[in-house]
């Protein structure tokens, strides 16, 4: 006979109650499991950090339910350096065209 009492699971946005085949949390909505919406993944991180929000997608990174905490440590982190490099290479573009315009047009 087996008197294990089932695990308590609990929403990772909101922290309510779930029963343990619950696909999406009673309280707030949010997806559970395999319903957790793609931007919480390590594609979509990559995807949104590259193409769309740049530093501002360090929220989906931090509210993450599938990264661990040393994952989101490295996404911080190599945000943080790729959102450095963006700025810097733009304010070198932004100089040179500056330079170009400034006394460089021939009329």
């Amino acid at each position: 006979m087996n008197d294990t009492l089932p695990a308590v699971l609990n929403c990772w946005g909101c922290g309510a109650a779930l029963d343990s085949g619950d696909n999406y949390c009673r309280n707030c909505g949010r997806g559970q499991g395999k319903n957790i919406p793609w931007y919480y993944g390590h594609f979509g991180i990559v995807v949104l950090t590259v193409a769309v929000m740049g530093p501002l997608s360090l929220i989906f990174v931090w509210r993450s339910p599938l990264l661990s905490r040393a994952a989101k440590a490295v996404y911080t982190a190599a945000i943080t350096i790729f959102t450095w490099y963006v700025v810097v290479t733009l304010q070198k573009l932004w100089q040179a065209a500056n330079s170009l315009l400034s006394g460089a047009l021939p009329f």
